[in-house]
């Protein structure tokens, strides 16, 4: 369910991409600082729009510094300093990455059979340092387990835990006030619910075939096994959640008093986050 919030690199200019690049460079140096080199494996995206978002709602102004990147040993790169944002982004990236791989080695997966015993170490430490959010991601998923152990046949039954854990995500952030919390449970509640659903159609194909579990199936095919004739009615009725679910995504964003990084914000969530729709709905979940 993760990776799908990106930036629109061929509509962003030469300074956004270079202050992106060192968010995301921060945040896997800061991840790296705090958890070991096995866990820089497991950065995100999504979370570097996580720091970008919360550092961008701050009076203070992210510092930018020079580092070095191992895929670039010869040439200095900017970075962004270490905040307790990024520390808070870089917690998240452990426990959302391990309890990914939980579930996927429920999948058995060969890649989370190797990839989990390098990365516990790591986790333990995010475990330690956010228990409560540990704890709310773990619930929010053995939630959503449940409804797919029940083959639960409603996009927007199967997608409520999932929302609900990317409001507390994002709106989990010590310190912030009220009102700003309030905001960010919407825009985390709408893009925990835009991910969910772009990812279930996104694979919808690749399930049937597989005899996954996947919501649209149950929804839409309960048995029948021919996906075809039933596809343009999914491209529809999908696209206006997918679409709706990013208005209100962009209407709590606009009520945000942000006070930096506007333009690279804008580019990743009404480039980014509409073009991935636009290009999902197209191909019809992978056909």
């Amino acid at each position: 369910m993760f990776g799908y919030i990106k930036p629109d690199k061929p509509e962003m200019k030469i300074g956004e991409f270079e202050l992106f690049r060192a968010y995301y460079c921060g945040l896997c140096k800061c991840i790296s600082a705090r958890y070991g080199q096995a866990a820089r494996f497991i950065l995100s995206y999504d979370c570097t729009f996580l720091c970008l978002l919360l550092s961008s709602l701050g009076e203070d102004d992210t510092g930018l510094q020079p580092g070095y990147c191992i895929t670039r040993p010869f040439r200095r790169i900017p970075v962004i300093a270490r905040s307790s944002i990024m520390e808070y982004a870089a917690g998240v990236n452990v426990l959302l990455a391990y309890h990914n791989l939980i579930d996927d080695l429920r999948d058995k997966s060969p890649r989370a059979l190797t990839a989990l015993p390098a990365l516990y170490p790591a986790y333990r430490k995010a475990k330690r340092r956010f228990p409560q959010l540990d704890k709310c991601i773990k619930s929010s998923l053995e939630e959503l387990r449940k409804l797919e152990k029940n083959h639960c046949d409603s996009i927007d039954m199967a997608s409520r835990p999932f929302s609900e854990l990317l409001a507390a995500v994002i709106a989990g952030l010590d310190g912030l006030d009220g009102q700003d919390r309030q905001r960010l449970e919407q825009l985390g509640y709408n893009t925990g619910k835009w991910l969910y659903t772009i990812d279930a159609l996104d694979d919808l194909e690749q399930d049937m075939k597989r005899g996954c579990y996947n919501p649209l199936v149950q929804q839409y095919l309960a048995g029948n096994k021919a996906l075809d004739p039933a596809l343009e009615v999914i491209r529809d009725q999908i696209g206006f959640v997918l679409r709706y679910s990013l208005k209100q995504v962009c209407e709590a964003y606009e009520s945000l008093d942000i006070k930096r990084n506007r333009p690279l914000l804008d580019n990743i969530i009404y480039g980014g986050m509409y073009k991935k729709t636009d290009q999902v709905l197209s191909k019809g979940a992978g056909i």
